[in-house]
């Protein structure tokens, strides 16, 4: 295979990458160029970091004191979807997610059912929200 062909179906698994739902990107992180600073990110755009998968919740210019892993007002983690329907599959907990009523999360070794959905992220620990969002789960 020629150079110039083997970039163009690069391109074109790359736009063909943004199509994929978050639970089959999670199966293929490594067509998904990695989170750099200086860069316009349009919502729903995903970048790994850190070996993460991550998803853009607006549109801005990177800047490279404010990566994924700290910005959860610009960035959330791919989580696959589904996960979290049972206490034995818990979706680990992010600061960056909004979490969803009659799903289980895990943070810090302690698991929780989601009472009421957040709708945005909480920025918190999941301890804090305890009674409003999460019960612990007791089985």
């Amino acid at each position: 295979m020629k150079r110039e062909h083997a970039y163009k179906i690069k391109e074109m698994m790359h736009k063909a990458s943004a199509s994929l739902s978050d639970t089959d990107a999670l199966q293929a992180i490594e067509l998904y160029d990695e989170w750099k600073p200086d860069t316009d990110y349009i919502i729903g755009d995903r970048r790994g970091y850190e070996g993460t998968l991550y998803k853009s919740r607006q549109v801005h210019t990177s800047q490279s004191i404010y990566p994924p892993n700290i910005t959860p007002a610009l960035w959330e983690v791919v989580a696959p979807e589904g996960k979290g329907d049972s206490p034995d599959n818990p979706i680990v907990y992010d600061q960056s997610m909004a979490i969803e009523k009659d799903k289980y999360y895990i943070e810090n070794d302690v698991l929780y059912i989601c009472t009421r959905s957040s709708g945005v992220p909480l920025y918190t620990a999941l301890a804090n929200v305890v009674g409003n969002y999460v019960e612990i789960w007791v089985g």
